[in-house]
């Protein structure tokens, strides 16, 4: 089930509408604000929030905050027009599960929305790009590097270098002839061994152990 928060009424239409087509999801609730959500979503618990950055009131990133604690087991994905970093450092710190921006195409706000449910942590292109590199740069220059002392198996390094180049489930799938089940499976555990909570958090632990270099033509 799926809930929304977001002030522009047209754009929370054209999000029901897209979630009630689907027959992956359920629309469940749209709130208009932060207040609204805050007050409803910990009475009516979906497995999805969809919400965004600029809201009337406590802004997204305070409502993300409030009703993360209150509702721990619901992943929360980021729906904007933002994309300076120091609000997908902040989105990405609270917890997020996914942080799209609004030019998204329909098919892939679908297809992001299953990689979730799927245990990922979808982020568009170019703001994975931006914040993995600055994240990256911030991680070396506080902590110096340290050795693969995590327990990864050959296949979850594999799996994890993967993740890196931008492959979905489904593609590493294809790629190492298994199941996307068995994929995900591979990934929880890569997050445990880790301790991260989000692709990216483990792109970038990853890059400073130095461990994402196994995959043929990684840089």
């Amino acid at each position: 089930m799926v809930s929304i928060i977001e002030d522009n009424q047209h754009t929370a239409l054209n999000l029901q509408e897209l979630i009630s087509k689907s027959p992956d999801f359920r629309f469940l609730k749209h709130y208009p604000d932060s207040q609204k959500a805050i007050e409803g979503i910990p009475e009516d618990i979906p497995d999805i929030v969809i919400l965004d950055i600029g809201l009337p009131g406590k802004s997204g990133l305070e409502c993300l905050k409030e009703l993360k604690e209150k509702t721990p087991n619901t992943k929360y994905v980021i729906f904007t027009v933002f994309e300076d970093e120091e609000k997908i450092v902040e989105a990405i710190q609270g917890g997020v599960s996914g942080y799209l921006l609004k030019d998204t195409s329909p098919e892939l706000f679908l297809a992001e929305l299953k990689v979730i449910v799927l245990g990922g942590a979808p982020l568009t292109p170019r703001i994975a790009d931006k914040i993995i590199r600055e994240f990256t740069k911030k991680e070396e220059t506080q902590n110096p590097p340290i050795q693969n002392t995590l327990g990864l198996t050959k296949r979850q390094l594999q799996i994890l270098n993967f993740v890196a180049l931008g492959m979905t489930v489904a593609d590493i799938a294809d790629e190492l002839d298994i199941s996307g089940h068995t994929v995900s499976r591979h990934i929880e555990k890569i997050y445990k061994k880790m301790e991260v909570h989000s692709k990216s958090e483990a792109i970038i632990r990853g890059r400073r152990m130095g461990i994402i270099r196994d995959v043929p033509g990684y840089p």
